[in-house]
């Protein structure tokens, strides 16, 4: 795509073009709008939510050991230092995410925390199969994968004919300890969120939409990203 872009494209800042073009633009009537600068909108966390939230930090940053993430990090045959070092680094990318769904919002940690335990349960009873499933080639697409949280998708690589097949006798026992211990913080982090009844973010954010009177007047766009 670079190859071709850079023939047939040409890149122009705001203060380039009203340098270079800025009679022609008069001439036109032509102006580009003026953006202030931008507002903070703050939100607070009631005295459980506040407790709930930092308990799920330390859970998810210090206990939690994203085993299923970087399971050649466990195995005991040959393997490529790449191959090993690129599961760590997709440990780490999955850490990065689960917080920042955390932040995003109080949904979406929800539904990412619903699929990470459902990808642990299906990913242990495949290990007491005697099986463990891993992607080499398609490391690649699973980052692309992760950045649109497409957990599904991830699992059908991972468990595609092309992906490799290992037996999980050759894996070290601290393994299936680890990957059952993330599994229980994880339904613990779970069962503290039963306790939250409300997304203290949207309410302050939809306030705003529905109050201030210079979003009330046309269309508005959203950034979620």
């Amino acid at each position: 795509r670079e190859q071709v872009l850079k023939y047939v494209m040409i890149r122009r800042t705001r203060k380039e073009i009203e340098k270079y073009y800025g009679e022609d633009m008069k001439r036109q009537g032509l102006k580009f709008p003026e953006v202030t600068d931008p507002e903070p909108l703050f939100y607070k966390l009631n005295k459980t939510e506040n407790e709930i939230f930092n308990d799920t930090v330390r859970l998810l940053m210090q206990d939690f050991k994203y085993a299923r993430y970087k399971p050649l990090t466990y195995y005991s045959g040959d393997l490529e230092q790449h191959d090993v070092q690129s599961q760590r680094n997709l440990a780490k990318f999955m850490k990065i995410l689960t917080i920042k769904r955390l932040e995003s919002s109080f949904h979406a940690f929800r539904l990412t925390l619903d699929r990470f335990i459902h990808s642990y349960e299906r990913f242990i009873e495949e290990f007491h199969k005697g099986h463990v499933y891993v992607s080499k080639k398609h490391i690649n697409k699973i980052f692309d994968l992760l950045e649109t949280d497409d957990q599904e998708s991830i699992d059908r690589l991972l468990e595609a004919e092309k992906a490799a097949r290992l037996a999980a006798k050759d894996f070290r026992a601290d393994f299936i300890t680890d990957l059952e211990n993330d599994l229980k913080i994880l339904c613990n982090v779970r069962k503290l969120w039963k306790e939250i009844k409300r997304d203290p973010k949207w309410e302050e954010f939809r306030d705003r939409l529905r109050n201030d009177s210079k979003l009330k007047k046309g269309k508005l766009i959203i950034f979620t990203e």
